[in-house]
């Protein structure tokens, strides 16, 4: 093999690494488990407590740029949580604070009461649970340059019995 051949290959895998890394990353975070840090999931500690567990079921580190949670009624945005840059270790579940913010925090907090009441089945219908959906956004870089967003639409009640299945991780915090 001549030095040029050998100078190729190492270019070659120069460019070829970030790039799979990058798709890594995306897969990646599609496969990380949000799940309720208490017994049972509520919408209303969720923005009082700010608290969110997240379960990396791969076997390598994953990290992301940024989780957003936005929750909507009859299309109109009610409150949003965030997550800042995180990495998560392998075969891990880890308790994260989230930051909650709402143009109105008390008719976000009424709205989140009355759907954990419905679907509790301990308090009567009084808001239609089919008009809240929830978007889970995250977002991430490929070749650290690139941003890249992975978004999850689900309905409130979806979300809820998400946030309620167990998890695949054991916890480390």
């Amino acid at each position: 093999m001549n030095k040029y051949s050998i100078i190729t290959a190492i270019a070659i895998i120069v460019i070829i690494m970030p790039i799979l890394y990058g798709v890594w990353s995306i897969y990646s975070v599609e496969k990380l488990q949000l799940r309720s840090p208490n017994n049972g999931f509520s919408y209303f500690d969720m923005s009082n407590y700010e608290k969110i567990e997240m379960c990396n079921p791969m076997p390598f580190f994953v990290g992301f740029n940024g989780l957003k949670i936005e929750f909507y009624y009859i299309n109109d945005i009610k409150g949003i949580f965030e997550i800042g840059p995180t990495t998560i270790s392998p075969n891990t579940s880890e308790t994260l604070d989230v930051n909650f913010s709402s143009d109105n925090f008390s008719e976000a907090q009424y709205l989140f009461m009355h759907m954990d009441g419905q679907f509790a089945g301990a308090i009567p219908i009084r808001l239609d649970t089919s008009k809240m959906v929830v978007k889970t956004n995250f977002e991430t870089k490929i070749i650290g340059v690139i941003p890249y967003q992975t978004t999850i639409t689900q309905s409130a009640f979806d979300f809820a019995n998400m946030m309620n299945e167990g998890s695949s991780c054991e916890k480390t915090d």
